[in-house]
């Protein structure tokens, strides 16, 4: 897993699947997911995490903080890999970028051209439907293919705690061997 390449990681015209990380349940859905579309591609995938910085200044101290939340940003994503499917493949070339900025203007950048495929996970809350504002304005002005993940079924299912309730009576009563 290279961590930060040269420039953004991906060359001009370069075929890749971009992928947002983010450690949500649909996160981890739209990574594995992005896995999958770059083993079947061939292609290398670049796993992004954006991070802001609210101010900008120079400084010793301004420098350390900038370091300090890329790295955070890096051990970010290797926690979601982990997560996700147990570590880093060994099968496909993954980059890892951590640049500084807005995750909507990041990720445009970095799936820029016809070569790309952007995977985005969608909320995991009640109202998934309703695209985040990471997800809306990367599916307005994306130049690729996009591909929004939703949330596992189980988070659908728990937004309902009438609906939650059941599902827990029904793993009590399996677990305790009412159900063979």
């Amino acid at each position: 897993m290279a961590l930060d390449g040269v420039g953004h990681g991906i060359g001009a015209g370069e075929r890749s699947v971009v992928v947002g990380i983010s450690q949500s349940l649909a996160g981890l859905a739209a990574l594995r997911y992005a896995l999958a579309e770059a083993r079947h591609r061939k292609v290398p995938l670049c796993a992004v995490r954006a991070w802001p910085l609210p101010l900008s200044g120079r400084g010793p101290a301004v420098i350390q903080w900038q370091y300090e939340l890329k790295s955070g940003a890096q051990r970010y994503v290797v926690d979601a890999f982990d997560a996700a499917v147990g570590g880093p493949p060994d099968d496909v070339e993954v980059r890892v970028v951590t640049p500084c900025g807005r995750a909507d203007a990041v990720l445009l950048d970095l799936a820029n051209g016809s070569g790309q495929l952007l995977v985005l996970g969608a909320r995991t809350t009640r109202r998934w439907l309703w695209p985040s504002w990471v997800v809306r304005g990367c599916v307005r002005a994306a130049r690729c293919p996009v591909i929004v993940v939703p949330p596992p079924d189980l988070v659908t299912i728990a937004g309902s705690r009438r609906r939650f309730r059941t599902l827990s009576r029904e793993i009590e009563r399996f677990t305790a061997g009412g159900l063979a």
